[in-house]
């Protein structure tokens, strides 16, 4: 077996990467919904994945390590946080949490990030709710995005002049539009084939230390087989153990994403056309929150 190490492409790959005749579907009907039902979610652990990451700050590109949690947990939807024991009478929502966690090291103080996204288990074609946070020694930075109105709400705190405090609608958000932040768990949900090609609106990334207002791209993402088998940190794969999810924005951002093909389709690799890299490292499903639990 041809194994190649690593399988991480740049833009201009990305970007000239052949791929089968498209089958053009809207997102909402690209999506296996009982992805998210799978019970494996249901076993009272958490899925912690850790990557071996790279992003380029102050024009250097920086290691880290990269960490996306995902759980399910239940929302009380009066306001929009989890849910106490005992419900009671609360009005309960089951949703799918990712946490992505990065704290990036430069040569002065290091750049702390957590972006928190929740998926109604029964919808993940969209958040309906995403915060953002950011810490270094120049100041702090959080942003809330209330997907859950018909007209989204972002509110923001800033340490940036210009920014400050401040609330706006989203009214370009449609239906159709996701957020960068949301793709690592989407593009696990998708009924996977090849040739399979999506519309939609794409939001730039907001894992920042700034909060400008969001404006939405057009987005294609297609769907192929990889080109060789390949080698990760949890062991080879071949080209029918994989797909790839290949995103291109009309502002000319490039995403890629290398998922398994069995589920829960773990996601191997992805990178982006801004320098950001992350292949995986370690998973194991577990309770974080309990202390001594391994």
């Amino acid at each position: 077996m041809n194994i190649r190490t690593p399988f991480l492409l740049g833009a201009a790959a990305l970007l000239a990467a052949p791929c089968a005749l498209a089958q053009r579907v809207a997102l909402s009907d690209a999506l296996y919904n009982g992805w998210a039902g799978d019970p494996v979610w249901d076993d009272g652990n958490a899925e912690v994945a850790e990557y071996r990451g790279e992003q380029v700050v102050y024009g250097e590109p920086r290691p880290h390590t990269y960490h996306l949690v995902t759980v399910k947990e239940d929302f009380n939807t009066e306001y929009y946080a989890k849910a106490d024991w005992p419900y009671g009478q609360k009005p309960v929502l089951t949703v799918l949490k990712q946490n992505q966690v990065a704290t990036i090291e430069t040569p002065n103080y290091p750049y702390h990030y957590m972006t928190s996204v929740f998926f109604d288990r029964n919808d993940v074609g969209g958040a309906v709710k995403m915060t953002v946070s950011s810490q270094e020694w120049c100041g702090q930075t959080s942003k809330e995005f209330q997907l859950w109105h018909e007209v989204p709400i972002m509110r923001w705190s800033s340490y940036w002049d210009g920014e400050g405090t401040g609330e706006r609608g989203l009214t370009e958000h449609t239906a159709s539009a996701l957020f960068e932040e949301e793709l690592p768990l989407v593009v696990r949900a998708l009924n996977f084939e090849e040739g399979l090609t999506v519309q939609f609106l794409l939001e730039p990334n907001q894992t920042t230390n700034k909060a400008p207002a969001p404006r939405p791209t057009g987005a294609s993402l297609t769907v192929s087989r990889p080109p060789h088998a390949f080698e990760t940190a949890i062991g080879p794969f071949t080209t029918s153990q994989a797909w790839i999810v290949t995103v291109e924005t009309q502002d000319n951002r490039a995403l890629r994403y290398v998922v398994e093909a069995d589920p829960p389709n773990r996601l191997l690799q992805w990178s982006h056309s801004d320098g950001r890299t992350y292949e995986l490292q370690d998973i194991r499903r577990w309770q974080y929150w309990r202390v001594g639990a391994k």
